[in-house]
């Protein structure tokens, strides 16, 4: 299995959150090479709803690493992430995931374990083979070639500079204001220490990375940015607005592939409409 190198060594990956009230579980997933710092900003907004379990993905920065010699696949990202639910009790909840986090919602939903999904810009909703689909392979192939190439101190200085910040940052997020110097170095730190980057791309490129979905028997939300350049609408949703002709499609106006560092209350507030009307 391929790992990227790390550059900011002496960071250590974020730890799981698991905090909240006595409401129903809720289960954050985040993006491709991601980590669960991505919430940071929409948690606290969350857990006084919510019993909030947000852990880092298999493979990536401080998520469950895969077994030696295993290589990443969907159905084992989500064989892992079942256990992790076991072992906390959750044997259903509301499921909120961004981008890979949001199909990998769609596919817990389909193996039954959904109360509700809410896609954030989630991936897998174009055809393989498709002008969307080596896009966006070809942006996270461009993102791996320019972090490896970095040094510890040019992404530094990136983090550190608002105005370098909103470059690295301007294809995932319309707005950078909100990201700030330690939250950069998260991102930058996730990425560069996710193992599973080229096996995962690898994967989207032999088509076998998204498969059908079974059918889910809970409310589905899909959320999209109008400035997303990473999905796009409405191209990169086209398969997934055939296999999921019951779901709500509502646009977050202006913003980007991560909205949750763009209008964390507006994302939350469209997160507990679907999971705790009562509570609003």
């Amino acid at each position: 299995m391929t790992q990227t190198r790390r550059r900011f060594d002496s960071i250590p990956p974020p730890a799981p959150h698991l905090e909240g009230g006595e409401g129903e579980p809720l289960v954050l997933l985040h993006g491709f090479t991601d980590t669960c710092h991505a919430w940071s900003q929409v948690l606290p907004l969350l857990t006084p709803h919510h019993a909030v379990y947000a852990p880092t993905l298999p493979g990536h920065f401080g998520g469950t690493a895969f077994p030696a010699g295993e290589k990443m696949t969907i159905v084992a990202s989500l064989d892992l992430l079942e256990r992790q639910l076991d072992e906390r009790g959750i044997a259903k909840a509301h499921l909120v995931g961004n981008s890979l986090g949001g199909w990998a919602s769609l596919e817990l939903a389909a193996r039954g374990r959904a109360l509700s999904v809410v896609g954030v810009c989630p991936a897998g909703g174009w055809h393989h083979g498709s002008p969307e689909d080596r896009a966006v392979i070809k942006f996270f192939r461009r993102s791996e070639r320019m972090l490896r190439r970095s040094s510890p101190a040019i992404l530094a200085r990136v983090a550190r500079s608002p105005r370098l910040r909103a470059i690295a940052m301007r294809d995932l997020v319309a707005d950078s204001s909100r990201v700030t110097a330690a939250d950069a170095t998260a991102i930058f730190n996730g990425a560069a220490g996710c193992a599973v980057t080229r096996d995962a791309l690898d994967l989207a490129a032999s088509g076998q990375a998204f498969g059908d979905l079974g059918p889910i028997d809970c409310p589905v939300r899909i959320l999209y940015g109008t400035r997303d350049k990473v999905v796009r609408w409405p191209t990169h949703y086209s398969r997934l607005r055939q296999i999921l002709p019951d779901a709500e499609w509502i646009a977050l106006e202006g913003m980007g592939h991560l909205p949750m560092w763009e209008q964390p209350d507006l994302l939350a507030r469209r997160i507990l409409e679907v999971t705790a009307p009562a509570s609003l």
